[in-house]
């Protein structure tokens, strides 16, 4: 008697358990959808030269989880599958060095984000200025102080930054922290000598458009995106997105509620 009634029970388990299969299909499937794939092309510099045996190492910004892809073939393809939604930063690993980038990308649910890299060999000077940051970033605070304000124009919203250490670049994230100044910006533009430049380094003098007035003194970091310390701390160059739906550039974006990420140009 006892197990005619268990297996009664049982019956009556499944029996509500396919039920509940077929009035809520997507219960069972909720976390299927909730994931999507990246394929691409890694190029060098002129964006048209495939880089075989590349791999490239994303990490989701909001769980710390690390995907790494397959080695890239003759043609400069790769591929990662099973990604959660969200948004990744990155780095490439090449049999010539590792690659960092200030970008991040956007991975959509059920759907294949597709990207085209190229990537940048730094000389030795910038080489060696980057590691300098990169080394101070990996600190709680994530912030390498690169200099300070010598001046600031009000009418023009443009302070002059010396450069200390390391260097500063366009598209960096930085702080300014004074005794009465706190705001963080990325930066939008750098002049030196009346000519716009994509960087600046030890000793140089660059005036950086900056959102809020700066005083005198005034001590400036550059910051990791959303906090995230890049893969390689001694990178050898840099990687960017040239072309791609997933492509989310250089902006410091809050993935809770997760941003949605529009599609551009699709790699064909």
């Amino acid at each position: 008697m006892f197990a005619s009634v268990k297996v009664g029970k049982t019956l009556s388990l499944v029996v509500v358990f396919c039920a509940l299969i077929i009035q809520f299909p997507g219960v069972l499937h909720s976390q299927a959808i909730e994931r999507g794939n990246l394929v691409g092309y890694i190029f060098d510099r002129d964006g048209t030269t495939p880089v075989p045996g590349a791999v490239v190492n994303l990490k989701n910004i909001s769980s710390g989880a690390v995907y790494v892809s397959n080695e890239t073939d003759r043609t400069g393809v790769f591929r990662v599958d099973g990604l959660s939604k969200g948004i990744y930063t990155y780095g490439i690993t090449t049999p010539g060095g590792d690659f960092n980038s200030n970008e991040l990308i956007g991975i959509l649910a059920n759907e294949t984000t597709k990207i085209s890299i190229a990537l940048n060999t730094y000389d030795s000077v910038v080489q060696n200025a980057v590691q300098e940051v990169l080394r101070d970033q990996v600190e709680p605070s994530g912030e390498s102080r690169i200099g300070h304000v010598l001046t600031y124009n009000p009418s023009a919203k443009d302070a002059l930054v010396l450069v200390e250490r390391g260097l500063l670049q366009v598209n960096d994230s930085v702080h300014v922290l004074g005794l009465s100044t706190n705001f963080k910006q990325d930066v939008s533009s750098l002049v030196i000598d009346n000519a716009s430049v994509r960087r600046a380094l030890v000793g140089q003098r660059t005036w950086m458009k900056v959102g809020k007035p700066a005083q005198t003194g005034d001590a400036v970091y550059v910051t990791c995106k959303k906090g995230v310390v890049p893969f390689f701390l001694t990178p050898c160059g840099l990687a960017w997105v040239v072309a791609g739906t997933g492509a989310v550039l250089y902006g410091i974006i809050n993935t809770n509620p997760p941003t949605p990420v529009s599609p551009s140009t699709v790699i064909k």
